[in-house]
């Protein structure tokens, strides 16, 4: 009795160690199957509560015999007697063998069903055309038909159908948003597609879902839903280029853009800079976050990046500049002005207004899925 006391208390401190250690876990928006926000999403939704629906019924059966057979045991414990030993049981393994089979036939046509459902169709000839390109440990998005170069943020209309044209740039990614759509394969050398139509607006999280690198983990990207009008104006501001500096600070640091050879793998709209082996810079100043949705996209984090790049990320193609603090800031300043003219990301997604939003500073920034202050302190301890 005493050695079951023990057992039952030790039981109940690890369950409430474990109930305390999730209630402690940060509330940020999980990329999720079950918060569906596409018809396609939806499907696979289905095919997933079916699927663990027969997982639940055969964990109840087996945790039932379980029972039985323990509770059995405890009842003869005290039997001199050796209980019955069985070698084999042929009409058991014919049960056990038969039962499984039937259960994926069952399985099998649903899941065919949706299979066909979300591969079987084109996307309609009235889909958003965007081209997707995996880079370790980033993403591209051109649209073709806008001549709008972006990273890392994907942004369409809500309702419209929008059709990705997937690639990767050097080894094998997985384009993943799982409110929208599953996941499909960049392969180097093939050319991938998917499409989707987003039924509401909001920010919904992606990521890579196939281990490419030190910084797999955090090849993150942000589909940014928005309504028809808000689309268009940030359309009209993505195709201008942001304003020339102002600020005398900015002013430096767009000389030292320059200086460093950021502009050698950067393009900046209006600028005499078009290489695009790193992330299209044109309106960065208007992101919700920079590193691939590893930091909220404020100057300080700017900074951060821009000295500690290989410690906050490592494995990034962006060599470390070996900038002083004083060139970082004047850097920092010059990309914070490269903003989408009389518009405001930010404030769409806030739903503030249906469109010309004009940028103000000051704005808070979505810091959903974003490192912490803390880790990121972690990171710099650790060069």
């Amino acid at each position: 009795m005493k050695k079951k006391s023990v057992l039952l208390a030790l039981g109940v401190l690890v369950l409430g160690l474990g109930g305390g250690a999730l209630a402690a876990l940060p509330s940020l928006p999980t990329p999720s199957i079950l918060d569906v926000a596409s018809p396609n999403a939806r499907e696979i939704s289905k095919l997933f509560w079916l699927v663990m629906g027969f997982s639940i019924f055969v964990l109840a059966v087996v945790v039932a015999f379980m029972t039985a057979g323990i509770i059995g045991g405890l009842r003869d414990r005290n039997h001199d007697e050796e209980p019955p030993q069985t070698h084999g049981n042929l009409k058991l393994e014919i049960a056990w063998t038969i039962i499984p089979l039937i259960i994926l036939a069952i399985l099998l046509v649903p899941t065919l069903s949706a299979i066909y459902r979300l591969e079987g169709y084109a996307a309609p000839e009235d889909a958003l055309e965007v081209n997707v390109v995996g880079r370790q440990f980033w993403w591209e998005m051109v649209y073709p038909e806008l001549g709008i170069v972006t990273a890392n943020e994907l942004v369409a209309p809500v309702g419209q159908p929008v059709r990705l044209n997937l690639a990767s740039g050097d080894t094998m990614h997985s384009f993943w948003i799982p409110q929208v759509a599953g996941k499909t394969d960049l392969i180097p050398g093939n050319q991938r597609a998917m499409w989707f139509t987003p039924e509401r607006e909001g920010v919904f999280y992606g990521q890579c879902a196939e281990i490419c690198g030190d910084s797999h983990a955090n090849m993150r990207l942000r589909l940014v839903v928005l309504s028809p009008q808000d689309y268009e104006a940030w359309v009209a501001a993505a195709q201008r280029p942001a304003a020339p500096p102002e600020d005398a600070l900015a002013q430096e640091g767009a000389q030292l853009f320059v200086q460093k050879g950021c502009i050698n793998c950067h393009a900046v709209q209006g600028v005499n800079a078009y290489n695009r082996a790193g992330p299209d810079l044109s309106h960065i100043g208007s992101r919700t976050s920079i590193a691939a949705g590893m930091l909220p996209n404020t100057r300080e984090n700017m900074i951060r990046w821009l000295r500690f790049t290989d410690t906050v990320k490592p494995g990034v193609a962006m060599p470390n500049l070996g900038l002083s603090q004083e060139e970082a800031e004047r850097i920092a300043a010059y990309l914070e002005t490269l903003t989408l003219p009389e518009f405001d990301l930010r404030a769409a997604i806030r739903g503030e207004g249906p469109q010309n939003h004009v940028n103000a500073s000051g704005y808070p920034v979505d810091e959903a899925g974003s490192l912490s202050e803390t880790e990121i302190a972690s990171m710099e301890g650790d060069r």
